[in-house]
């Protein structure tokens, strides 16, 4: 039974990707979440899957240490014969529109910490878990916006988010390849313009700056992420993609 580790699992593309993955019935999903216990969504799920063989739920908050340690513990104990698929997920997304110049250097920071640093903690804490199973696979959802080829195509956009995507994806095109030594196969997944609440809050200046653009559904999403995950091979590593698998640069 193949094992999945989702972080921020709570809402949008998380937890589609946990609802995607469930479809499969010898699938064995880990949903993490700061908080499933007041997540409706969560919680409905789970009444429809209780058994933790297939759905269980765990507290992971990445902006603080001792909860991705714990969320390790307890993933463990759930998969004796260790994590097949780890998909880091989780992450923040602050001012869109800010000018250069007064961008909010206490935000920038926080914002920096938790989409390179906090990814970071959780790889490395997870790291033996996942060497321990079959599939062996690290999964890092990131954005388009962090290629520093596609960002120039929305200028004046996500400064901050665009700078933080661009430092996770070299922290984990370099992580990577000491997995890969290690028969860990790393990728990093563009899950594309996606109608979540951060993809639609932009949508009309981001329709301006590239026409004819529109946003893809989660479910849309999710599905083809899913099969890019399951047609993974350590000759992949360390690639950058869109949901589909179409290869984007760096």
């Amino acid at each position: 039974m193949p094992s999945y580790l989702i972080t921020g699992s709570s809402r949008g593309i998380g937890f589609g990707l946990v609802k995607e993955l469930l479809k499969n019935p010898e699938n064995q999903v880990l949903a993490t979440a700061r908080s499933p216990a007041t997540s409706k969504d969560l919680q409905k799920l789970h009444e429809q899957f209780p058994d933790n063989k297939r759905l269980a739920l765990l507290t992971l908050d990445i902006s603080k240490p001792e909860t991705v340690t714990e969320a390790a513990q307890e993933a463990e104990k759930l998969l004796p014969n260790g994590l097949d698929v780890l998909i880091s997920n989780a992450g923040i997304y602050r001012k869109a529109f800010s000018k250069w110049d007064e961008i909010d250097t206490d935000e920038f920071s926080e914002e920096l910490s938790l989409n390179t640093i906090s990814i970071l903690h959780l790889l490395r804490t997870f790291r033996p878990l996942v060497a321990k199973s079959t599939q062996k696979k690290v999964v890092v959802i990131t954005s388009a916006q962090g290629s520093l080829t596609i960002v120039g195509q929305l200028p004046d956009f996500a400064f901050t988010y665009s700078i933080g995507k661009a430092a996770l994806n070299m922290l984990v095109r370099r992580w990577g390849k000491v997995y890969k030594e290690e028969g860990i196969t790393t990728v990093l997944i563009h899950p594309g313009w996606v109608a979540t609440s951060m993809g639609l809050s932009d949508i009309e200046h981001i329709q301006k700056l590239i026409p004819g653009q529109s946003p893809i559904s989660v479910e849309e999403s999710t599905s083809k992420i899913v099969k890019v995950i399951d047609n993974l091979k350590l000759a992949d590593s360390v690639s950058f993609v869109s949901e589909d698998g179409t290869p984007l640069p760096w």
